[in-house]
């Protein structure tokens, strides 16, 4: 008779083991009634998988029923023993959810730093992706979290791609770049960024609170990420240079577009917001909750977005400095900013370039 998962499971049956085999990819693992993992927060015994990483071949399913009666006879005398298989669990990426993120929290903190930077990114970015992963460690609970976003979004995007950083980790064969769909920067919905004018205008909303309105400022001048007020310095001397101590990605330089902005506010008096948080969106949250408040007719990174079409079309200044300015690459900043420079902007280069012949 053909040695089959289907055979051995009717002998084990009929010997009343109380444990199957079963094919899990190009694998065999154990399924049975199996007490909790250490550190779980089950109490009771309960269906579980037990990967022998031995291959779903003919010499491998001999094996698989020899170690199916061992667990069966542990299991029946009580003294079956978790550690026994636990290395070859995570060997073969089963095992917890809980206990992978972590070792992928760890192995990103080791690599990039224990920063509130890299704090910021990991609660932002990664935490956020994996937040619907639920079930077995396997292909379809990493298909179900990406699948349970939005289909053709920027989330979708970052959760597909966050969570086959977790599945090269932890070993898993699966390809999840098909999920993302067709989302991409042309996707992304127009912005109307505000002209210079209608940053002063606007700017008035602001008067009856001098740290806030210092805030609004400094973020039309410099083009601040909203967090990032919280964490400048502004030179009190001419060229007004603006250092970011920390921040999303961590410090740089930029300088004032347009600079008389920076003098006629003064905005090297420090008047910082009183504001508090554990993590750098906890801040941004502030300052869009503030904006909000004031009914500011556009939100805090149109300021941002002004400043870097400012910058580009104005001052003429290089796509790469005004990337580093900015804190971010080239390509962030010719994909995402350049993309919405108004068709009056256009109207003004293509004036200037006319008048140099």
């Amino acid at each position: 008779m053909k040695l089959t998962i289907e055979v051995i499971n009717d002998r084990l049956k009929a010997a009343k083991i109380g444990v199957r085999v079963e094919a899990r990819g190009d694998r065999l693992s154990l399924r049975a009634t199996l007490p909790p993992k250490p550190r779980s927060n089950k109490t009771k015994a309960y269906q579980q998988y037990l990967a022998l990483g031995i291959y779903a071949n003919p010499a491998g399913l001999q094996r698989a029923e020899a170690e199916a009666k061992i667990v069966g006879g542990l299991l029946a005398r009580g003294e079956f023993d978790w550690n026994r298989y636990l290395d070859k669990e995570q060997e073969l990426g089963v095992g917890d959810w809980g206990q992978w993120i972590e070792k992928l929290r760890q192995d990103y903190l080791a690599q990039k730093g224990d920063t509130p930077s890299t704090q910021f990114t990991w609660g932002n970015d990664y935490e956020t992706a994996f937040k619907n992963l639920k079930g077995e460690v396997g292909s379809a609970s990493l298909i179900a979290a990406a699948t349970s976003t939005a289909a053709n979004s920027r989330t979708r995007k970052r959760t597909c791609e966050k969570l086959q950083i977790l599945a090269e980790l932890v070993g898993i064969k699966v390809e999840l770049k098909p999920y993302i769909g067709n989302y991409g920067n042309a996707q992304t919905k127009p912005r109307q960024i505000p002209t210079d004018d209608e940053i002063i205008q606007a700017r008035s909303l602001f008067l009856n609170s001098p740290s806030w309105l210092w805030a609004y400022s400094v973020m039309a001048t410099y083009g601040l990420r909203n967090h990032e007020i919280f964490f400048c310095e502004i030179s009190s001397t001419p060229p007004h240079t603006c250092y970011v101590r920390e921040g999303k990605t961590g410090e740089r330089i930029c300088y004032p577009l347009r600079p008389e902005w920076t003098v006629e506010w003064q905005l090297w008096e420090n008047k910082k917001p009183n504001c508090t948080g554990k993590m750098y969106r906890d801040y941004g949250k502030r300052v869009s909750a503030t904006f909000a408040c004031k009914d500011a007719p556009f939100a805090p990174y149109d300021l941002r977005h002004a400043y870097a079409i400012r910058g580009s079309v104005r001052y003429r200044a290089p796509v790469a400095t005004m990337a580093a300015w900015l804190g971010h690459s080239p390509t962030i900043h010719w994909n995402t900013y350049n993309k919405w420079i108004s068709e009056v902007e256009h109207a003004k280069v293509f004036e200037r370039l006319q008048n140099q012949f």
